[in-house]
């Protein structure tokens, strides 16, 4: 019997818990008011990246359309001087102040077409700034870019979508976005999944990436994860311990002693092992 997929956010869900990422495959759903709160921001995020791949997507191609038009107008200008200049013909010389009224028709075409142009860079600059993304080049693996696909791993039966990629050179960088407060440091929850987005770029594309980054928020800086040997290591080792609990070889218990952590858990309900006040 083939092992079940696991994916990149359930990793998250063990990282933080074991027993509460069981529950979940058990069917004891999340509840309480930050699950849902945390949904809704998660998909503001997502919506606004495609916002933005879009109008760039859109950029390229009234930029394309420009290039074209301004190649045709030289072309009609370079034309009609031509007749006007070598023509002594009363028609020839018409039809060449003809092909000079058509290529200022086309003129103001590509004005319009410039104007586009300077509204939709102006827009993405906007939204750049807005979500702190610079000059990098990003992608999202949901077929808004035709280079970057779903990530998956048949090596190790991992699958997962970042929420975008900084593409550099040959290398993809997985970013995640959360959206609660910004920690000194990462969670191990987080850096765990993160981890798991940098096997399956490294899976995906061939080419180790050099780090991943958590963002909690656009307006804080990123933590950078480096993607090094120990960190691969014990993101194979929690899937495979993920395996042996799915196929009943070990069981899941609860990870920590922290009666705190046990209240904000959303599975708090139908946990036999919650710890109490």
């Amino acid at each position: 019997m083939p092992k079940q997929i696991i994916s990149a956010s359930e990793m998250e869900r063990y990282g933080y818990c074991p027993l509460s990422w069981y529950l979940d495959l058990r069917g004891i759903d999340a509840e309480g008011d930050e699950v849902n709160t945390g949904v809704e921001k998660h998909k503001v995020i997502g919506d606004s990246l495609k916002n933005l791949l879009v109008e760039e997507e859109k950029s390229r191609e009234t930029s394309t359309t420009l290039m074209v038009i301004v190649g045709l107008i030289m072309t009609v200008v370079t034309i009609a001087l031509i007749i006007l200049w070598l023509s002594t013909d009363v028609l020839r010389q018409n039809m060449g102040v003809i092909l000079l009224i058509i290529g200022i028709g086309w003129m103001l075409i590509a004005a319009f077409f410039l104007y586009k142009l300077l509204l939709s860079t102006e827009k993405i600059d906007q939204l750049r700034d807005d979500y702190n993304l610079g000059e990098e080049t990003i992608e999202t693996p949901d077929g808004l870019t035709e280079e970057t696909p779903v990530l998956k791993s048949r090596k190790y039966n991992l699958a997962g979508r970042p929420d975008y990629m900084i593409k550099e050179n040959n290398l993809r960088i997985p970013v995640e976005v959360k959206t609660g407060r910004r920690p000194k440091a990462p969670f191990f929850s987080h850096v765990l999944q993160i981890g798991a987005y940098c096997l399956l770029s490294e899976e995906t594309f061939r080419t180790s990436p050099s780090h991943g980054q958590i963002r909690y928020g656009f307006e804080n800086e990123p933590h950078n994860v480096e993607w090094e040997p120990k960190l691969k290591t014990l993101v194979i080792e929690k899937i495979e311990e993920m395996n042996d609990i799915r196929e009943g070889r070990t069981k899941a218990h609860r990870n920590h002693k922290r009666v705190g952590k046990c209240n904000s858990c959303s599975r708090r309900k139908g946990c036999p092992e919650r710890l109490r006040n």
